[in-house]
């Protein structure tokens, strides 16, 4: 007899290595683990300076700094500004080992939900041009790019601008 296929198997690895993503507001205690993680988007920076980056906006927007939690651990943030109907993406990164799980989606969907409540007609992205790999999830979501800046991160960091209209 020819060996069968358990349609079942490949269901059941799926359960059982999905776990639940919570995303919540950033708190003070998780810079740490954020300045870490800042550091896949902004490759250019040092983890010491950034981590103060991230708390300043942490401090200037809390209720546009989020984290995604898996198993009480911190394995992404976003984080945006709002400046009255634009509001800019600061950052937006999930670790190398939790990313394709639709965690990025999450954060971006939980960022844009609240800046549209906050009457946020345009949304951009600054993404570092070594991180251009990001750009496909972005038009995902319908940014677009609008264009680029020379040395917009510092001498040889430029950024690839992306927009999106709120509707």
């Amino acid at each position: 007899m020819k060996n069968k296929i358990n349609w079942l198997q490949p269901f059941e690895l799926v359960r059982h290595t999905m776990t639940r993503i919570t995303i919540r507001r950033m708190v003070e205690s998780d810079l740490n683990v954020v300045s870490e993680l800042a550091l896949l988007a902004n490759p250019h920076a040092t983890r010491e300076v950034y981590r103060k980056h991230v708390s300043d906006e942490l401090e200037e927007n809390p209720d546009l700094s989020f984290v995604a939690v898996e198993k009480g651990k911190v394995v992404g943030y976003a984080q945006a500004d709002v400046r009255n109907s634009l509001s800019v993406l600061e950052d937006i990164a999930v670790a190398n080992d939790h990313q394709g799980r639709g965690i990025g989606k999450l954060l971006l969907e939980k960022e844009l939900t609240v800046l549209k409540s906050k009457g946020v007609k345009i949304v951009l992205a600054e993404v570092h041009h070594s991180c251009s790999s990001a750009i496909p999830f972005y038009y995902k979501y319908g940014f677009r790019i609008s264009g680029c800046a020379q040395d917009y991160f510092g001498v040889e960091h430029d950024a690839i601008i992306l927009k999106l209209v709120l509707r």
